[in-house]
């Protein structure tokens, strides 16, 4: 994603140096506050000078950025300076340009701060009594099938992903994978109201905009039910027996 940023060419290290400067400035001058503004304006500029379309395309990409690398920061220690600089110049040029309204400009009075760049942590609080809640509700795609055509194309994909990266993934696995990340967008209020109100092309946008949300809804929810059969060795065998007749009768006859 900070590769497919690069490539509109709308942001200046040196200026996104010079900005941070200012973001971890124990004092903000006027004057300071007048040369951020000046930098975003000059990176709002080279983006104005795109058609609109790929205007959309630049700031979905950026938005998609600024989710991915703050999910980040929360679930791994993932450290990168110059990276996290860049992320701090794009979460404020994202508040600073309106490509539906131009010209609009964005207020910076009390909206200057920058948050530390490692999360450390603090203090830690135990209770014995706590009551383990496992039960939850994943996304189920059983009632969403696929064309034979999409299968087709989908098991070409795995097929070339495979070849170019060296890995094996089943196609199988993927596609069921795929299947309920298409069932958490499916149940996005946000894609309905785009869906209702806007034609396929600019529905797109949104719907490529949410994707990375999806990604990492259905991570989260796998991971968490995974680990929980892991760690628990009595609902490990009563929710994966109920699979060993039907995978022993299948292996069995195959």
């Amino acid at each position: 994603m900070e590769a497919k940023i690069d490539a509109y060419a709308i942001l200046d290290p040196a200026d996104i140096e010079a900005a941070n400067e200012i973001l971890y400035a124990q004092k903000v001058t006027g004057k300071q506050k007048q040369r951020l503004t000046f930098f975003l304006q000059k990176s709002k500029k080279l983006l104005e000078n795109y058609e609109y379309n790929t205007q959309k395309e630049c700031v979905s990409v950026m938005r998609s950025f600024v989710r991915f690398y703050e999910f980040l920061l929360q679930v791994s220690s993932f450290e990168d300076t110059d990276l996290h600089k860049k992320y701090n110049f794009i979460a404020y040029l994202l508040s600073y340009i309106n490509i539906k309204h131009p010209g609009g400009g964005f207020n910076l009075d009390g909206k200057i701060k920058a948050t530390n760049f490692v999360q450390k942590k603090g203090d830690e609080h135990k209770k014995s009594d706590l009551v383990a809640k496992p039960v939850m509700k994943l996304p189920t795609a059983e009632h969403f099938g696929l064309t034979e055509d999409k299968e087709k194309r989908l098991s070409e994909i795995i097929d070339e992903i495979n070849s170019r990266t060296g890995k094996n993934y089943d196609n199988d696995v993927v596609v069921k994978a795929m299947l309920q990340i298409r069932d958490i967008l499916m149940k996005s209020d946000k894609l309905k109201t785009s869906a209702k109100n806007n034609t396929q092309k600019d529905f797109e946008f949104s719907y490529f905009d949410d994707i990375d949300d999806a990604l990492i809804e259905g991570l989260s929810q796998n991971q968490d039910f995974f680990s929980l059969l892991l760690s628990n060795e009595e609902m490990k065998r009563q929710v994966l027996g109920i699979f060993s007749d039907e995978i022993y009768k299948s292996l069995r006859n195959a």
